[in-house]
């Protein structure tokens, strides 16, 4: 492989995560089935920026001495739809072009390369899978070939669809978490009713995300003798994370069944998502919330209610069923990423 370094970056609304990696010592971490260790990394507030431009400036500034003029490929995930290398930012007033940045620091014609959060998350699956980076719901057949699929849910619903590769997987852009949502049952019927009057377009991201689960709360709560948690002047961004560690501590008796229906839904939704790819790879379930609600989803019927479809029970039982543990996975399928297209 020649020389250079691999940049990376995680772009999000709430922060910007940037490392720099050697592809050979990402290389040995994949052969070795251990999790990658960036040379040097940095987050850094996205709302303190203008755009993504003045925070690499920031980043190789500081970093100028390791990179001692080597070339440098950079892939960039970013929350948002990527079309012809170029993203509109969905949480911030950026526009983050790949032409762009290339010219601006000088580098080589098609060395940067953008793709959608959940592409990177999903090239990191590739790295994690392997070295402790998933906690296995089911195991059996982790280790079997075929496509997976990945539904994350956290400030939004991200999926993407991962295709099997001689091996590896490659994944490939959605945004079926703004497909139309379908109740399972007479309480879930009650459910949309109620969505019904606040939204003209219930999509499985009005469940599926820390807003979501907000929703499903108000829901659960109609009725019910104050306090709540909606009571407590607890302002409305933190809602979410409140009811998701009252349902855990048992403090509050509205959040358990908000995060059992919660969960009760992610089940419907990774079934659908498995029956669209045949997922025999396996499901991961990846984003902030998953991995903070584990022992919930651990003692949950989770795995049975993903195998509820009918016909089709026998074959989603034996679909292996993951959480994505680590929050640099997205970072780490980046440098993945262009480590795959750096010239050998």
């Amino acid at each position: 492989m020649s020389d250079g370094w691999i940049l990376a970056g995680d772009i999000g609304g709430t922060k910007t995560a940037l490392g720099l990696f050697s592809p050979e010592d990402l290389q040995k971490s994949i052969h070795s089935r251990s999790l990658p260790q960036a040379r040097v990394s940095e987050r850094y507030p996205s709302q303190e920026f203008s755009g993504l431009i003045p925070i690499v400036e920031t980043f190789l500034k500081k970093n100028r001495s390791i990179l001692n003029g080597y070339p440098i490929w950079a892939t960039f995930g970013v929350a948002g739809p990527v079309l012809e290398n170029r993203c509109q930012t969905t949480n911030l007033p950026w526009v983050i072009e790949g032409e762009v940045l290339e010219k601006n620091f000088g580098w080589k014609k098609g060395t940067v390369h953008l793709v959608n959060d959940l592409v990177a998350m999903g090239w990191g699956i590739n790295v994690v899978r392997s070295s402790g980076g998933v906690h296995w719901l089911r195991a059996e057949g982790s280790d079997k070939r075929g496509n997976a699929v990945l539904v994350a849910p956290g400030t939004g619903l991200g999926e993407a669809l991962l295709e099997e590769d001689h091996g590896s997987l490659r994944p490939w852009p959605s945004e079926g978490g703004h497909t139309d949502w379908a109740p399972f049952n007479p309480e879930q019927v009650r459910l949309l009713q109620f969505l019904w009057t606040q939204f003209d377009h219930v999509s499985s991201e009005r469940l599926l995300s820390g807003p979501g689960l907000l929703n499903i709360y108000r829901f659960v709560s109609q009725g019910f003798p104050a306090p709540t948690l909606l009571d407590r002047g607890i302002p409305e961004e933190h809602l979410p994370e409140h009811i998701t560690q009252a349902a855990l501590d048992g403090t509050d008796p509205c959040s358990p069944p908000t995060l059992g229906l919660f969960v009760e839904i992610l089940a419907q939704e990774a079934g659908n998502m498995a029956l669209k790819a045949l997922a025999t790879g396996g499901v991961f379930l990846g984003g902030g919330i998953p991995v903070k609600i584990l022992t919930f989803l651990k003692e949950s019927s989770f795995l049975e209610r993903m195998a509820q479809k009918g016909r089709y029970r026998e074959l989603l039982d034996t679909i292996p069923v993951g959480v994505l543990l680590q929050e640099e996975t997205p970072l780490w399928g980046a440098a993945y990423e262009a480590m795959l297209r750096m010239p050998v």
